[in-house]
């Protein structure tokens, strides 16, 4: 088949890089990647690139609301717009509206059956037949085969091609699929995987029914928009001179290290993007956002999750859910993380606010620690797994966070303005 146009930045230009076809129709896609990278954004993506080629799209979220999935494809649209002007944005708003179709369901009512029904109603009643259905949030490990079977002939029956996001990781040089979707290897045609990286995520073709394995081609996105990503950092970072006024200092303007963060990036000239909860006070409130709902569900884990990873217990309290919410995002919308804490035997880091440590490992991003007891620096080495004492780092991303305990001492405070001061040395 002809391939069809994705948009400039668009995650799905990874299938023309890997010279592989789009989907088609009776075809069965999945985006597959691990907790918190951006499964459900980029399975938004995709819906926006088939909405703006006039190919009808039913999204069918099992995690959020139709309102929330709405917002999604209006603030990724607006994005794409302000990017890429289209010659005639009342007509391209005017396709996003008439080419989707957007459907929810709350934890364990979707069944095929439900939306088969939904899919007579729209092709006999509304003149809405789809040529593409996508499902986010399906939970692989209550099914078996024939239930993907099912619902794969079911959208295939409809001649629309079917995408869904699955939770999973695979190895690097892994010429299998993951464990979690081997049992339904006969029916997927297409796996595309999010990498975590130090400053992006990758998007590659895993599996290809078509192909002979893992394609080597990977397009790097955003962190933030899972977009694909114009200008990344260097590899020599330590080149980088960036000029203040154009950084963005992400953090939580909490008492102590954080409110210290946002100071001396008021005084240098930095933008600040502080991120809160509804009902909590943070000392700092130059550019505080307050997050909503659906965002802060964006950062959501389990408790039992960031315990397992923190080697400790945390409070179950809806405070401390918040706070792990909020440091979520200040993670993921950040290239370069700096912490002050204290470096615990185990690698973690000392209280909640390690949980950003531990984000940025996960997301291999550029991660230094100051140890207040130490009073020392260490950079987190991915490759050896493990951290490594470390000179004074310099800022060398644009979007970089900062974050670490309440408790600052004196070691502490001169640490970060030793970290502006090296890096900014003319202002």
């Amino acid at each position: 088949m002809s391939p069809r146009t994705h948009q400039e930045h668009s995650p799905f230009r990874v299938l023309q890089a890997s010279g592989v076809d789009d989907l088609g129709p009776g075809r069965l896609g999945i985006v597959l990647a691990g907790p918190g990278v951006g499964k459900t954004a980029v399975l938004v993506q995709l819906g926006l690139d088939e909405v703006l080629n006039s190919r009808n799209t039913l999204h069918v979220s099992l995690t959020e609301t139709i309102d929330e999935v709405r917002d999604r494809y209006d603030e990724l649209f607006l994005e794409a717009s302000s990017d890429s002007p289209v010659d005639d944005p009342m007509e391209a708003r005017i396709r996003l509206e008439r080419h989707r179709m957007v459907q929810s369901y709350g934890p364990g009512s979707f069944t095929v059956t439900k939306l088969d029904k939904v899919l007579q109603i729209l092709t006999e009643h509304a003149d809405f037949r789809p040529a593409t259905v996508l499902v986010d949030g399906l939970q692989w490990g209550g099914l078996v085969a024939d239930d993907i079977a099912r619902l794969k002939a079911l959208v295939g029956g409809y001649g629309a091609e079917l995408w869904l996001t699955a939770l999973g990781v695979a190895s690097a040089d892994a010429s299998d699929l993951p464990d979690c979707l081997v049992p339904f290897q006969s029916e997927v045609d297409l796996v595309l995987e999010l990498q975590p990286g130090r400053e992006d995520v990758a998007i590659r073709v895993l599996y290809s029914s078509d192909g002979d394995g893992p394609s080597p081609e990977t397009v790097s996105l955003d962190t933030t928009s899972m977009r694909v990503r114009a200008v990344g950092l260097p590899k020599d970072a330590t080149a980088v001179s960036l000029d203040p006024r154009r950084c963005t200092l992400f953090s939580g303007g909490a008492a102590g290290t954080e409110a210290t963060f946002g100071e001396l990036a008021e005084g240098y000239g930095m933008r600040e993007v502080h991120f809160s909860y509804p009902g909590h006070e943070p000392v700092r409130r130059r550019g505080l956002k307050v997050l909503s709902e659906r965002q802060l569900r964006q950062g959501d884990v389990s408790l039992s999750y960031a315990s397992r990873r923190m080697a400790r217990k945390f409070e179950s309290s809806q405070r401390f859910r918040r706070v792990l919410q909020t440091i979520w995002h200040q993670v993921s919308n950040s290239d370069q993380v700096l912490v002050i804490g204290v470096l615990q035997e185990d690698g973690t880091v000392r209280g909640g606010t390690g949980w950003g440590g531990e984000l940025a490992r996960v997301w291999n991003k550029r991660l230094t620690l100051f140890d207040q007891e130490r009073e020392g620096w260490y950079r987190w080495d991915a490759t050896e797994h493990e951290w490594v004492p470390t000179d004074t780092p310099r800022i060398v991303a644009s979007r970089f966070c900062g974050t670490g305990t309440r408790e600052l001492n004196d070691a502490g405070r001169q640490a970060i303005q030793d970290v502006f001061d090296l890096s900014f040395p003319s202002n």
